[in-house]
This record gives C-alpha cells, structure tokens and sequence, in this order.
C-alpha cells in the first residue's frame, strides 16, 4: 500500500533509500569508465538488490534523489558516500550488494560517491542513462561535436555542455589542464570587461584629483595595442607586471596546484567567505555560474575589442 502524505519522516527517509537503491540497480551506466570490460559486463548483468517482498516497488518511480537525501547518508558530512555509510542506510541488503552499488555509482573508481558522482546520478534519474543523464552532451554526441570516447561523453565536471570539436581532450587528466585554463582566462576576462570601459570612465577623475597626465588616446580611449598610446606608459610598469605575474605563477600558483584532490580553478582565494561552509550543492552551482560568467566574459571582452 503507498504511504499516505502523513508519513513520518523516518518512513520517508526510506522510501528516497529505495529510490537510491533502485537507481543505482537498474543503471548499467553507472560501471565506472576506468573498469575493464569484463567488470562493466558483470556490473551491468549482476541482479539486483533483493529487496523485501512487501515492499512497494512503485516508490521507486514516486521518488527522486535529492541532495537532502544525500546529506542524511553521508554521515560525517565528508561529501562522499562510502561502503559503511551505504551499508547502514540500506539495511535491507547484503554487503555484495552495498558494494556493486558503490561500484556502479562511482565513476572514478575511488570507492566512494561524491558529490559530483551523486548528481549525475540525480540527473540519470531524471533524464535517462545516455552520457550521465547530461543533455547538453548527448546532443553534442549527436551532432559530433564530441566524439564518443571523449572524456567529456561522461564525466561529473561542472558546466560540461560536450564542446569540444576539435577533440583537445584525450583523457581526464588533460581535460583539468584545459579547464584551469579556461576559468583562468574567465578571470581575467571578467576583470578586462569591468576594468576597461570603468578605465575610460573614471580617468579623468582620477588625473584631475592626482594631478597626472591624461594617458587616454583619442577619443577617450584606453591605451592598448589597438588603440595605441602605449609608448607613453612608463616601461618599469609593464616590467613590475611581467615580474609580479611571473613570481605569482611559478612560486604561488604552482604550490597551490600541489594540494591533494584540488579541482582546477580552486586558489584558495575566498577573502568574503562565499564559498567556504556552504553545502555540496551549493558550492556546485557556485563553480558554475563563476564558469558561465567567465565564458560570457571572454566572449564580451572579444566583442569590445572588435568595437574598438
């Protein structure tokens, strides 16, 4: 019989378990890639979880995954899912079971499902098995944008929309290069788009309250390779810049890269506390709309210097 809406919390709590439970079973998709065939066709062919005959197999289609569900089993709050915590939530399964899950969820192989690993699964859930549930990378599939051994066919890094159809991206170690590159140079384009047109607005503000020279070209425009007028910037402060970015990304930047488990783009650098205590979903979609403002910055940035 299904649960009335009255059900109490811990019955609920159960039901979102099957929902786990089920998608986790019933998704071949979840072998992980680095897996040898033959695990992934044992994975994918092993039965699934024997579950206790009264229960209502129709909650798993009343179900979704939610982050909140993903919070009640990681209990340590260490944003992945091990054996032990799965095993505790789904009492109802023997420990094989629990751990072909854990097999099938985590697509990188490390014995764990992260956050990441658990939203794919959420978007499975939702939007069928084909490219981890990603949308924007089936079509990309379709359309042969990507090939179907990118690592962009199926992987958990935020913002993956399956472009990249020259095929830069052999593996996933190479696929953390390019993004470091790309939210870098989303940075400094959304810094470029504020400090350019800010520049020309403000100079002479600034001239008129310091006392120095206009350095704007005709037309109120900044000094720059098109515009010119860079011969009158004095050469020790393109010599300083060059210096300060040189010790920044060699003796800086190159020890932060060290650290165990870092995700590209991650410096650190958090001075207003935005990103630091919130929860795994949040701090995901924060990745993603710095990623989504880098891209429509370059593409700004690019669009003013064509302008000028």
């Amino acid at each position: 019989k299904t649960p009335s809406h009255t059900a109490k919390p811990h019955t609920m709590f159960s039901m979102k378990l099957l929902a786990l439970t089920g998608a986790l079973a019933g998704a071949a998709a979840f072998a992980p890639m680095g897996l040898a065939p033959s695990m992934r066709r044992a994975g994918a062919t092993s039965s699934a979880l024997r579950m206790q005959q009264d229960g209502p197999k129709t909650l798993i289609k009343q179900t979704f995954l939610t982050p909140a569900l993903f919070k009640q089993i990681d209990a340590d709050n260490s944003g992945s899912i091990d054996l032990e915590e799965l095993k505790s939530a789904v009492k109802f399964s023997s420990s094989a079971d629990v751990r072909a899950l854990i097999q099938r969820g985590d697509l990188n192989g490390d014995g764990v499902i992260d956050y990441p690993e658990y939203e794919r699964l959420m978007n499975m859930e939702v939007y069928g098995d084909a490219a981890g549930g990603n949308f924007y990378v089936r079509q990309a599939l379709d359309l042969g944008l990507i090939k179907p051994d990118s690592p962009l066919a199926d992987c958990v890094m935020v913002g993956n929309k399956g472009f990249d159809p020259l095929g830069l991206a052999k593996n996933l170690v190479e696929l953390d290069t390019f993004r470091e590159a790309e939210i870098k140079h989303g940075r400094l384009a959304m810094l470029a788009a504020v400090g350019w047109p800010a520049a020309e607005r403000l100079n002479p503000y600034f001239t008129k309250a310091m006392g120095a020279p206009d350095l704007l070209v005709a037309g109120g425009k900044v000094p720059s390779l098109l515009n010119g007028g860079l011969e009158n910037i004095n050469p020790i402060f393109f010599a300083g810049v060059i210096a300060f970015t040189a010790f920044v990304e060699t003796e800086v930047l190159n020890k932060v890269k060290l650290r165990e488990n870092r995700q590209p783009g991650d410096l650190g650098f958090d001075p207003l506390g935005l990103y630091k205590g919130k929860s795994f979903e949040e701090k995901r979609s924060l990745e993603l709309k710095e990623l989504q403002n880098g891209r429509l910055a370059m593409i700004a940035i690019s669009g003013m210097t064509h302008h000028y």
